[in-house]
């Protein structure tokens, strides 16, 4: 059911009072079985559960759609596609680019005008995916507009002028060195390979990249069959997210490779996390995002944006929730983000494109019985990570220059002599 079969235009908007104390602004559009779509002015659709508008707007709505309907009685738009998806993987794109096609068509037939409109709008266009019988998976399918940047831009804004950002019209790019913001970082790993985190250059066109235009996949990538390689997110403070499973498929958190922040060191002496870093969940009512997923979509922590606990995930670990479609974090396995919900390009089981972390030493072994007791920073750049290994305690004191580039690294044990050793990055 839509408005009226002229266009909107960019007349005035409307306020409405969502349940949880929240306003969104937007024009009556159009209903979608339970779901109300409102047009933002800057012409992007909205989509909202009726249900979550205070009782007062829930009654305006109705009463809107009730007007509508009359007036526009007895032509009516077509009703939403119900589609039963397999779970077995199959490419469904043809199906879906047939569907596309016939809403479209039916909708021309029932007037040129609305199907202008519509093909205006593709960007934002709904297509519902509703499971009815067993063996089908019940999802909704989503194909956003535009992210704006100035709203990723200010997720960042708590760690800047650490992080750098800046965008074109298809990418949000973050400039970092990807060195931890919390401290003492690495502490409690068990299971060492002898790593210390050093500051990579996340910069130029080695920055992560955000898509600006975020696209439900019409096959979810899982995390437990593929992207073992590279990171699948960037956080807020400029480290990145990777799967959490480890390149040999197991859980990093299970098997003590993690600090209490759920990060640890990858062989470039690169540090990155293997699980939502939630330890970034601002305090207070508001909640932010603690990273961006690769695809497009923001990550949260245990909490939704206005701080209630988040339910009714999907089996990707997201929802959609007030016309959003975000992920959020788990206390057990998977932990986080169980498929990309959104288009990815993948090259060597990694998401492109992607930074490359740049190692300055050969990686070393795991180091068998070694436990991390500390890692302190002692200047700008000099760090000192401290473990024991059968009750004796070493040290690898190591620093770098104002380059970047030059690196020399101390190895302190209690029964042997200090070893120095000077690297260059190439």
């Amino acid at each position: 059911m839509t408005a009226h079969s002229g266009g909107h235009g960019r007349g005035p908007v409307s306020t409405f009072l969502l349940s949880n104390g929240r306003h969104v602004h937007g024009s009556f559009h159009s209903a979608r079985g339970s779901w109300i779509i409102l047009e933002q002015r800057s012409g992007a659709l909205k989509a909202i559960p009726l249900e979550q508008f205070s009782s007062a707007d829930q009654q305006r709505l109705e009463d809107e759609i009730g007007r509508i309907t009359k007036m526009n009685a007895p032509v009516e738009a077509p009703s939403p596609i119900v589609v039963q998806t397999p779970t077995s993987g199959k490419d469904h794109s043809t199906e879906l680019a047939l569907i596309a096609c016939a809403l479209l068509l039916g909708t021309f037939m029932v007037t040129r005008s609305t199907s202008l409109r519509i093909a205006g709008t593709a960007g934002t266009m709904l297509l519902l995916f509703l499971s009815v019988s067993p063996g089908t998976t019940a999802r909704i399918v989503e194909i956003l507009g535009p992210t704006p940047p100035e709203s990723i831009d200010s997720t960042f804004a708590a760690y800047k002028p650490r992080v750098k950002t800046r965008w074109d019209a298809t990418y949000f790019y973050v400039e970092s060195n990807g060195m931890p913001t919390a401290m003492p970082a690495m502490k409690g790993i068990t299971a060492w390979q002898q790593q210390v985190p050093i500051p990579q250059p996340y910069t130029g066109s080695n920055a992560w990249a955000i898509p600006l235009n975020p696209v439900i996949a019409d096959v979810p990538v899982s995390l437990d069959t593929a992207l073992h390689t590279g990171a699948v997110a960037i956080a807020v403070n400029g480290v990145p997210v990777f799967n959490p499973e480890n390149n040999r498929g197991e859980f990093s958190q299970d098997i003590g490779e993690l600090d209490a922040f759920g990060g640890h060191c990858g062989r470039a002496d690169d540090y990155h996390y293997h699980i939502a870093p939630v330890h970034l969940t601002p305090k207070g009512t508001i909640k932010i995002p603690v990273a961006w997923a690769l695809d497009g979509y923001k990550l949260y922590g245990y909490e939704e944006p206005d701080g209630t606990v988040a339910t009714n995930l999907d089996q990707h670990l997201g929802h959609l929730w007030n016309g959003e479609y975000h992920y959020h974090a788990i206390d057990k396995k998977p932990y986080m983000i169980a498929s990309m919900r959104g288009k990815i390009t993948i090259q060597n089981d990694q998401v492109m494109p992607q930074p490359r972390a740049a190692g300055v030493r050969t990686f070393l072994q795991a180091l068998k019985g070694a436990t991390i007791t500390d890692l302190r920073q002692c200047d700008t750049n000099h760090f000192a990570l401290r473990y024991e290994v059968n009750g004796k305690t070493s040290f690898v004191n190591y620093r770098w220059d104002s380059t970047g580039k030059n690196f020399v690294f101390n190895f302190v044990k209690t029964d042997s002599a200090r070893t120095t050793f000077t690297y260059t990055r190439k």
